[in-house]
């Protein structure tokens, strides 16, 4: 399985959730589908940051893309142009994209790194991002298992789920905790990774990441509109 088919599948199961969310809130399915995503695009971001070139640039468009679709976000999940309840998950995944380049740069100095690292989940938890600090952890424990796919499934399973027992110890709802426990699913298209790119092409790259605010505006012009199920029924 390629980077290009972890990517679809990543999208995919995204937009699954997201429709779920905003048309569907009462289907569970389409929730607990919606979890593989993002340890996929964890494990993505991993692999991005082994092959990039440049990763001032990478950091860029992250940023760039969480500014954009931050108004979108609030508008599906809160149903208003800004809240400071929770930041959109390309803030989490730049937040690891961070943690690994902190990470090589202190590789050597073990005291400085975990400091650094601690820092950037405290972060990832007092900015309420996506997620909380599971982006960070799941993105450094891909980085440090690259050379063994079994290891990074077993990452993605276990990482996974010790972030669904944080919820239920923290009083999360009983019923969205154990939800998290379907991110485990993740391990597989993982576990049959190749380490191939696939197809690939600018557009492409582009497409992928437009995708993410597109899909979510598109979501909520649809939910205001009410022109599909379930809203033309009542």
């Amino acid at each position: 399985m390629s980077s290009f088919a972890l990517k679809f599948i990543a999208l995919t199961c995204m937009c699954i959730d997201h429709m779920g969310l905003a048309l569907f809130p009462s289907v569970s399915a389409f929730r607990c589908i919606g979890r593989l995503a993002f340890p996929l695009y964890c494990f993505l971001l991993s692999e991005g940051y082994a092959h990039t070139r440049d990763i001032r640039a990478y950091a860029r468009r992250l940023l760039l893309l969480a500014f954009i679709s931050e108004i979108p976000f609030d508008l599906l999940i809160f149903g208003r142009i800004a809240s400071g309840v929770e930041q959109n998950v390309v803030f989490s995944l730049l937040l690891g994209l961070l943690a690994l380049y902190a990470a090589d740069c202190l590789s050597g100095h073990r005291l400085e790194s975990v400091l650094v690292l601690t820092a950037l989940c405290l972060a990832a938890m007092i900015l309420r991002v996506s997620y909380g600090w599971l982006g960070i952890v799941l993105c450094l424990g891909f980085h440090f298992t690259r050379e063994h796919r079994f290891k990074q499934a077993l990452c993605a399973a276990l990482l996974c789920g010790l972030y669904t027992l944080s919820l239920l110890f923290s009083g999360v709802e009983r019923s969205w905790a154990l939800l998290s426990l379907y991110a485990t699913g993740a391990s597989l298209p993982i576990l049959l990774y190749n380490g191939k790119r696939g197809l690939h092409a600018p557009v492409l790259t582009f497409l992928f990441y437009a995708a993410y605010p597109l899909h979510i505006a598109m979501l909520v012009l649809v939910r205001a509109l009410r022109i599909v199920p379930p809203y033309f029924l009542g």
